[in-house]
């Protein structure tokens, strides 16, 4: 889930544009200064799915708020976070992350208020784990998990993962194939 880097961040994005499933939406996609937000998110991402190899299935789990299903796609949610670093040599850098989400949310906002909580008891999950990738994907499991009414719209979600480079590392890979959701 969660994650990004507006700025080098994805966990805020993926934490802060989502909206939530009942009523309303938390953030106007069609606003330009967050779909500049979604856009540095899938250029980070393209060049997560190049550095670990990510599968379709990988980058669809990432950004469907999934856990991943893969060793790779636990990778891909290490990349995110430390191209936007929110983990940095295995730290986690909380503050960074509500910070992020804030410039997109607003200090205030409920998104922000959750997160920062959230984030808290999620640092739990993660105690004396050392290997990158775990760690990166089991935190991003629990602020998904705990954040799930702020869920990423899924059509933005089918969008990213159509744009990201899997002919690159795949280049046999059919189109049908690389686009279907399993």
């Amino acid at each position: 889930m969660l994650l990004f880097q507006i700025f080098g961040c994805l966990l805020p994005f993926v934490v802060g544009l989502r909206t939530q499933r009942s009523s309303g939406t938390l953030v106007d996609f069609t606003d330009p200064k967050v779909q500049g937000h979604l856009d540095a998110l899938v250029r980070m991402a393209q060049s997560c799915v190049i550095k670990v190899r990510a599968t379709p299935k990988d980058v669809r789990a990432y950004f469907t708020n999934s856990s991943p299903v893969s060793r790779s796609g636990q990778c891909f949610a290490a990349c995110m976070l430390e191209q936007s670093d929110v983990i940095n040599h295995g730290k986690v850098n909380r503050e960074l992350l509500v910070h992020l989400a804030s410039l997109v949310n607003g200090k205030n906002s409920r998104v922000v208020r959750k997160l920062n909580t959230v984030s808290r008891l999620c640092l739990d999950s993660i105690e004396g784990m050392s290997d990158r990738c775990q760690l990166a994907s089991t935190y991003n499991d629990c602020l998904n998990e705990n954040m799930i009414e702020f869920a990423f719209p899924l059509d933005i979600a089918e969008e990213a993962v159509r744009k990201m480079p899997f002919h690159l590392i795949q280049p046999n890979l059919p189109q049908e194939i690389r686009s279907s959701p399993y």
